[in-house]
């Protein structure tokens, strides 16, 4: 299908539903960043897709069904846009006349769009209450599209309240190859008495002379003949040039032709309801090349010729001849079927359209390729564009907590993202002899060691439900229970330590020495939030900030330091925990603190 369909649900499912819905959509479809282009072809499932996508997020309960619906009203109102309401205006005076006419619109809208697979439709019957529609295509999956176009059309266009009802149930989208499905339309047909009581007053009131059937053969040269038996009766004279019409008489049309369009089979009865609806018939070539006649019928590629045109039933003949002429696109076609611009009649529009499509298919062609480049190339930047955000987001939340920044991000001031926390586990961990560390080492040395420890820690801190708060110099900070509480606050904390140290043991220097740090852990109260304008970020404040500094401080390389109310958490669990004693803490007097060795089920850390 083309692009034009998914547009028209963009625009209206972005006007009424709004940008944010319609991102969410594409997404949840797997087209995001998806671009659609007018003339590009798109997959047929793309529609369902988005039906059932949009249903997710429909706040009304709408089912699918009722978003395929919605889906062809606005491909109706959306076409105005192109100018094609007034080719609907122009299809036909009434309602009825639109229907009896579908094939042919889509058969004229072909020329714009050459790689559409347009549905087939015809009317079986029709009564002054409405009429009974049947509708055939290859695509599964649209019955209520096509529900929702009718309804427009009819409401749009021709004023009429139209009622639809499904009479079969074959179009369930599981994968047929087929769908063939009659509608019941109910609607105001009062001019279909109108037209029968016209004819048969043309009928009565006609008094022209009967003419030789040999006129119509030649005012029709492609045309064919065929009885109630399917056998072929007489045939015009370019048929007879192109497929031998004395071998084809007396034989069954099915021999030679194949119903293209619509999609039914070729039979008496079938063609009997056709008579207002275009139909197409494919030449089966197979018997053709057998049989050489001529050098124009020795064409390899007549494999393709295609007819287009009515069935019309001759009562008095008790026959149905079909009036049609060769569909062709342009010089090169017609060059392969084997035929001429003198082949074609001067009271139809084959020659012009032929020479239209030999000078501007080209020109046509060029412009299309370069839109879908166009396409192809928007849909890149969007989805680099989308990399680089997603960059920005990850760089935003290293800084800011995630939760805290789609706060500003819907519009909360800063300060209003301070709170107070009664509970929070922070950590400090230091370089140990980091000065003699920089003495020793060069510059870049020293910052390589620098950089690969902090590495490690940021590594550690994603596999745990902890935050890092910050970097000073050699000294790693983070938090758990902030933003978001959690009562097991220290347990993350002490996991996050224990892998930092058991990591940590693992690197040297460049000159082979080991690296050592120094961690310290405190739970308690602070309050955090966002500060900074120009660089903001997620500070703590409070007394459990300065102790657990000390915890670091007063510590020993390679050793976790905890005080009280920190191990009192972790005596909860698993953890292996050594009391270290009262010890005097600067700025805190005496605290009874505690060495974090390890997990029962590790080995005890030295």
């Amino acid at each position: 299908m083309y692009g034009m369909l998914l547009e028209s649900i963009q625009h209206f499912v972005q006007e009424e539903y709004g940008e944010e819905v319609w991102n969410q959509v594409l997404e949840e479809s797997g087209f995001k960043n998806a671009v659609f282009t007018t003339h590009k072809v798109y997959p047929d499932r793309l529609i369902p897709c988005l039906a059932s996508s949009c249903s997710k997020f429909s706040k009304n309960d709408d089912k699918v069904d009722d978003f395929l619906c919605f889906f062809g009203r606005c491909f109706v109102r959306f076409f105005t846009h192109y100018g094609y309401d007034t080719l609907i205006r122009a299809s036909g005076r009434y309602f009825r006349d639109f229907l009896n006419g579908i094939d042919n619109l889509h058969h004229q809208i072909r020329f714009s769009y050459p790689k559409m697979q347009s549905p087939s439709f015809y009317v079986e019957s029709e009564d002054i209450g409405g009429a009974r529609l049947h509708y055939r295509s290859k695509r599964t999956g649209f019955g209520y599209y096509v529900i929702g176009q009718l309804i427009q059309i009819a409401q749009q266009f021709y004023g009429l309240d139209l009622q639809v009802t499904i009479l079969n149930d074959k179009d369930n989208g599981n994968g047929s190859s087929e769908c063939h499905l009659i509608y019941d339309l109910r609607f105001d047909n009062t001019p279909y008495m109108k037209a029968q009581k016209a004819r048969r007053n043309m009928i009565e009131h006609t008094d022209l002379t009967p003419v030789s059937c040999v006129y119509l053969f030649q005012l029709f040269p492609f045309s064919i003949a065929f009885d109630r038996t399917m056998t072929i009766r007489e045939v015009g004279e370019k048929s007879r040039e192109l497929f031998g019409g004395e071998e084809m008489v007396g034989l069954n049309v099915e021999t030679f032709f194949l119903m293209h369009r619509p999609r039914v089979a070729f039979t008496w009865d079938n063609i009997y309801i056709l008579q207002k609806v275009v139909v197409e018939l494919e030449c089966l070539n197979s018997h053709f090349t057998k049989h050489p006649i001529c050098d124009r019928r020795n064409s390899a590629s007549t494999r393709n010729l295609l007819l287009k045109g009515q069935m019309r039933l001759i009562e008095e003949w008790d026959a149905i001849i079909y009036l049609c002429v060769p569909l062709l696109s342009n010089l090169q076609e017609m060059q392969e079927v084997g035929l001429y611009l003198t082949d074609l009649c001067l009271h139809d529009s084959s020659r012009e359209i032929v020479l239209a499509g030999w000078q501007h298919g080209a020109r046509l062609e060029i412009s299309y390729e370069k839109q879908e480049e166009r396409s192809r190339k928007l849909e890149q930047n969007l989805k680099k564009a989308d990399e680089w955000k997603q960059k920005g987001d990850d760089l935003l939340y290293s800084m800011i907590p995630k939760a805290v920044a789609l706060r500003l991000r819907n519009g909360e001031d800063a300060i209003e993202t301070c709170e107070s926390f009664d509970d929070v586990t922070v950590l400090f961990g230091e370089i140990v002899e980091f000065s003699e560390l920089c003495a020793r080492l060069t510059a870049m040395e020293a910052v390589t060691c620098i950089n690969g420890v902090f590495s490690l820690f940021d590594n550690v801190t994603d596999s745990h439900n902890v935050f890092k708060v910050e970097t000073v110099g050699q000294v790693y900070m983070l938090v758990s229970g902030a933003p978001e509480r959690r009562p097991d606050h220290a347990q993350h904390v002490a996991r996050a330590a224990l892998d930092m140290q058991a990591q940590v043991r693992k690197m040297t220097t460049s000159d082979g020495e080991n690296v050592h740090v120094r961690i310290g852990m405190h739970s308690g109260p602070v309050a955090a939030g966002v500060v900074g304008l120009k660089m903001p970020r997620y500070c703590l404040f409070g007394d459990t900030v300065n102790t657990a500094a000390r915890m670091q401080s007063h510590g020993e390389p390679g050793k976790i330091h905890i005080s009280e109310s920190c191990q009192k958490h972790l005596q909860k669990d698993d953890f292996i925990t050594e009391p270290r004693g009262s010890m005097k803490i600067k700025g805190k007097g005496h605290m009874t603190t505690y060495w974090l060795l390890g997990l029962q089920k590790d080995e005890a850390s030295e």
